[in-house]
């Protein structure tokens, strides 16, 4: 009879697989172009995601769990991924960091993701699930943050990706829509995207790489 551990080694090595195949992934995606014109880059990043939240809700079901694992981390990790493949061919200069701590003095700030040239902050990006939790209170807090990064890296400037308008009204208004403010999904979460809802993408992955890469060649 197989012992607990011998049983479970096909699922430990599953679980180990993801570091593997990342370095794998980012070998493969290093040799293909990058159109900025064109979805592919917004198709792989909510395809990326749609695998992620599928999973956890099999876990989920399996475990009898009433909450899934928070799918914020993937998300950034995701992000950077690709807009680190981007930016090597659009911008080659430009280096990506994650939750990387870029004010040294007392009161440290950790963006989702920081892009640097020449050791300096040029921008940053935010990334958010959704805003409905925080519908009231998000913009107030996005400002903070873009003036406490203007005053460590004056020039820099912040962005914010949101996965999905779902459970919240929007940007509105705002001028700062598609241009610093992004949403890939209207009303759906990943889970629900393929290539019949493709139709729902607000903004393309590709908006937010060519608006980094805009800003930092300024």
């Amino acid at each position: 009879m197989p012992s607990f551990p011998e049983i479970d080694a096909a699922y430990r090595s599953a679980i180990e697989a993801p570091g593997r195949e990342l370095a794998a992934a980012f070998a493969a995606a290093r040799q293909l172009p990058v159109d900025l014109t064109g979805n592919e880059l917004t198709r792989a990043v909510l395809l990326r995601l749609r695998s992620f939240l599928l999973t956890q809700d099999l876990i989920k079901t399996e475990l009898g769990k009433v909450y899934a694992a928070p799918a914020a981390d993937f998300f950034v990790e995701t992000a950077a991924f690709f807009l680190r493949v981007a930016l090597e061919k659009q911008a080659p200069g430009l280096e990506v960091a994650s939750e990387k701590n870029i004010v040294r003095k007392a009161g440290s700030m950790r963006p989702d993701i920081s892009v640097w040239r020449d050791g300096k902050v040029v921008a940053a990006v935010e990334c958010k699930t959704q805003l409905g939790w925080n519908r009231d209170g998000w913009l107030e807090e996005f400002e903070a943050r873009e003036k406490r990064l203007v005053a460590a890296f004056p020039g820099a400037r912040p962005f914010l990706l949101v996965m999905t308008g779902s459970n919240w009204a929007g940007f509105g208004a705002d001028q700062r829509a598609g241009r610093q403010f992004f949403v890939l999904l209207r009303e759906i979460w990943p889970r629900e995207f393929n290539e019949a809802t493709m139709h729902l993408v607000v903004n393309r992955f590709e908006e937010l790489v060519h608006a980094v890469v805009s800003h930092a060649e300024v």
